[in-house]
């Protein structure tokens, strides 16, 4: 009766463990992948929080063919720096239609900083940018 006991305990941990550690490997863990919903000029008006190591976008829309394109400030680059930015037209393919430019930021140490976008001429000297958008990026 022992031998028959000792083999239902032992399959019955031989299956726990094959069911156990699959669905362990399926937990996702902060791996400082890239956020997978991007921010936009409607998240500006909160503090948005993130973890340290983090990659993730902002998307605000532009139209550089009039000359205006957004430019970053960010008062504490080692809470959060830029990565890289690019533009992508409206996919209609019509001229002087606005498409979007999205940054690529990473956080690094914990603390908050502001980012602030101006949507300007570059070369106009005391003129005031169109819109401005200031996120508020808490990183714990």
């Amino acid at each position: 009766m022992k031998k028959w006991y000792a083999l239902i305990m032992i399959r019955s941990t031989l299956i726990c463990i094959l069911l156990f550690v699959p669905a362990c490997s399926m937990l996702s863990k902060d791996d400082g992948s890239v956020r997978k919903r991007s921010f936009s000029s409607a998240d500006a008006s909160r503090e948005i929080v993130l973890a340290p190591n983090r990659t993730f976008e902002i998307v605000l829309p532009s139209n550089p063919s009039t000359g205006y394109d957004w430019v970053l400030s960010i008062n504490h680059p080692e809470v959060v720096h830029n990565v890289s930015h690019r533009y992508t037209p409206d996919s209609s393919g019509r001229v002087g239609v606005s498409g979007e430019t999205t940054w690529s930021l990473r956080t690094g140490k914990t603390g908050e900083t502001k980012l602030t976008f101006s949507y300007k001429r570059q070369w106009e000297t005391d003129v005031l940018p169109t819109r401005v958008e200031v996120f508020t990026i808490d990183v714990r």
